[in-house]
């Protein structure tokens, strides 16, 4: 005896659950897409994603708060230091100093300048290195150990740009325009602070370029953070004489290059401190105005 399989009752039918939006506009797409020529198709392919899109996703990815925040502090970290270390800002918050009659005043207009200096290039980018998620001191590249395995590079530095500076030294650019402080040789006094300001003015531009925005950024864009650094740090040394210009491109990318190698700045740091006093040493000895020799 056959069963029958039972009426099917009239009523309405089972839907599926609607796609949401965006599968909705993903399938006509991709159906618009296949309707085209091939031609077409590979134009589509080949084309720039909509400009919409690149935004939300953008800031989506991983480190981009902290690297805008890096580069949004280098800006301000040399503003800070091209109009609040200038002699103008000095007379506006000391005008007592602004006669010209105090025979410390222009030391003491450098002493301003590198103060602004330790403030914009450290004291800032120290702070947001603190506040970043994720972020440490540590970062920036300040390793004694890297330094102490391969200081032999630095010193061969030092030695192949010797022979340059010595050649450099000899022209009228050169020794009117170093020492950057002109009484540097009128006293033991004058040159040994003039030389210690020096020096550490060249511990916060190593820490800021080849600390803070080398080793800030690599862990965001690898060794291209390298470049990056380069650029600013060419621009600072406008002022300088053209030939010490240019080659702050070169030292630039070495010095960038080997923190990032190393994880250490002291290096730079010695080289810088050493190539800049040899050059006021010789500024002083061509124009005859070294300390010793004034009794």
């Amino acid at each position: 005896m056959k069963t029958s399989s039972p009426r099917k009752l009239p009523g309405p039918r089972y839907a599926a659950p609607e796609a949401s939006r965006k599968g909705r506009n993903r399938r006509a797409n991709a159906a618009g897409v296949r309707d085209q020529p091939r031609g077409a198709q590979i134009d589509a392919a080949n084309a720039a994603p909509d400009a919409g899109g690149l935004l939300p996703d953008a800031a989506t990815t991983p480190g981009l708060w902290s690297a805008a925040a890096i580069c949004a502090t280098a800006c301000l970290s040399l503003l800070l230091v091209e109009f609040g270390g200038s002699p103008q800002a000095f007379v506006s918050v000391f005008p007592a100093y602004g006669n010209g009659l105090d025979p410390c005043w222009v030391l003491r207009v450098k002493a301003w300048w590198v103060g602004s200096i330790l403030v914009g290039y450290v004291a800032l980018p120290a702070v947001v290195m603190a506040l970043l998620p994720g972020k440490r001191w540590r970062d920036c590249h300040l390793s004694w150990r890297g330094f102490a395995e391969h200081y032999w590079i630095y010193v061969g530095l030092y030695g192949a740009v010797l022979p340059v500076i010595w050649l450099v030294a000899q022209t009228p650019a050169f020794y009117t325009f170093y020492p950057m402080y002109q009484q540097a040789g009128r006293s033991w006094f004058d040159l040994l602070m003039w030389e210690g300001m020096y020096a550490g003015q060249f511990i916060a531009l190593e820490f800021f370029f080849r600390g803070f925005l080398v080793g800030g950024l690599s862990r965001h864009i690898g060794a291209l953070a390298v470049p990056v650094s380069v650029i600013p740090y060419m621009m600072i040394h406008f002022t300088k004489p053209l030939p010490e210009a240019a080659a702050s491109v070169v030292a630039g990318f070495v010095l960038g290059w080997l923190a990032w190698k190393t994880k250490s700045i002291w290096g730079g740091v010695c080289v810088h401190c050493a190539v800049a006093a040899t050059m006021d040493l010789l500024a002083l000895a061509h124009k005859g105005q070294l300390p010793w020799l004034n009794g």
